[in-house]
């Protein structure tokens, strides 16, 4: 279906916010007038970050504050809403416990759904994946408005619109994805492919506070002030990423979708309704190295600068998570504690992303990389 909407691809709107909730409602309205589609009547999925379930001052989720201004805009415009997320944490009735700990259950004013209980098996183009279990909401949607957090990750260095459509995958094809797309530079790619199954109509960022450090969910709580809004993921992701200090050919997913002409990742060429001043001390994950070292490291020297995930047994439950979430069955249960196999481990960091208790560290880049180099040259 056709939508009627006038279109930029290279333009952001910024706003100053704070977390009240008149501010974000006169906001979104704002959005959507300077963002204009036809609403009434047609399917709109409200797709906002669920990460887990983690209350809303946690800052792992979208903000039920912006959710709630959303879906009421949208209702006054006639807009037949769901609002819905494939969490990443799996389980019986863990998507509705999600939903019910980050406030959007309550936020979403009756309109969430688990829309990981209808999926299709659908065929994508792609050098690692053939088929995605997806979200049937995803595929019928007339609309699809997404609402990213922007914060950092320790696999993809940062997350924001473009990976929030990792939510479009439901239950252990997100683990299979991690298995078969098995680096970095594997999984931009895949990220890509299946953002491009179908790009959002519309990003909104809750960027009023954002995660430094080791995200996306155990990184520490950092002041933005900011909503960021745009037609395209992508160019919506770029000024995103130069607002804390980087720029898109650091971030593999957004470089590869720079380049296959999906958005706008010069910064120079998007036209912002105000300017943004960078900031210079933003803390990125331990595995991330910043600067023209950075990209041909984590680019083409990441098997010998990895990040070694470890547990923390002064702060591991023995909740069995990590275990559960491992794409390639490399951590077992030994004794008390989960016992990772180094030679079994990925590095796709799933494990510290979704521990509750921040109980998986990851250290040991120097000392890795010359061992590796050391083994290297042995052979």
């Amino acid at each position: 279906m056709k939508l009627e909407k006038i279109s930029n691809p290279a333009r952001v709107l910024i706003f100053d916010a704070d977390y009240e909730e008149k501010t974000f409602y006169q906001i979104i309205e704002k959005i959507l007038e300077e963002f204009p589609f036809t609403w009434n009547k047609k399917k709109v999925l409200v797709k906002p970050n669920i990460l887990g379930p983690y209350p809303p001052e946690k800052g792992v989720t979208t903000h039920p504050i912006l959710v709630k201004a959303v879906v009421e805009n949208l209702i006054k415009r006639g807009a037949y809403v769901v609002v819905g997320d494939n969490p990443g944490i799996g389980g019986y009735g863990m998507a509705e416990k999600a939903a019910s700990e980050t406030g959007i259950l309550d936020a979403s004013l009756g309109c969430y759904k688990n829309i990981g209980h209808n999926v299709v098996r659908h065929k994508i183009s792609s050098d690692h994946i053939d088929y995605i279990s997806v979200a049937e909401d995803v595929l019928d949607a007339d609309i699809i408005v997404n609402l990213p957090r922007l914060k950092t990750h320790s696999l993809t260095y940062f997350t924001g619109a473009v990976k929030n459509t990792f939510g479009y995958i439901v239950g252990g094809d997100k683990t299979l994805i991690h298995s078969k797309a098995n680096n970095p530079k594997k999984f931009a790619a895949a990220l890509v492919d299946i953002y491009q199954v179908r790009p959002p109509s519309l990003n909104i960022m809750d960027a009023v506070t954002a995660m430094e450090g080791n995200g996306p969910s155990n990184g520490s709580i950092r002041k933005i002030g900011k909503i960021i809004a745009s037609d395209n993921a992508v160019t919506l992701d770029t000024v995103a990423v130069n607002l804390i200090g980087i720029s898109t050919e650091s971030v593999p997913h957004l470089h590869i979708a720079g380049k296959r002409g999906l958005g706008e990742t010069d910064f120079s060429k998007i036209q912002l309704n105000e300017m943004i001043v960078p900031y210079k001390d933003f803390q990125f994950p331990s595995t991330f190295i910043p600067g023209i070292s950075g990209i041909i490291f984590n680019l083409f020297l990441y098997r010998y600068i990895y990040k070694i995930p470890q547990i923390n047994k002064k702060k591991c439950e023995a909740c069995g998570i990590c275990i559960e979430h491992c794409p390639v069955d490399g951590i077992k249960l030994t004794g008390e504690f989960p016992v990772i196999n180094q030679d079994k481990c990925i590095r796709c960091y799933c494990c510290q992303e979704m521990c509750p208790e921040d109980a998986v560290l990851l250290f040991g880049r120097t000392i890795n990389f010359l061992r590796n180099l050391k083994a290297k040259f042995k052979k």
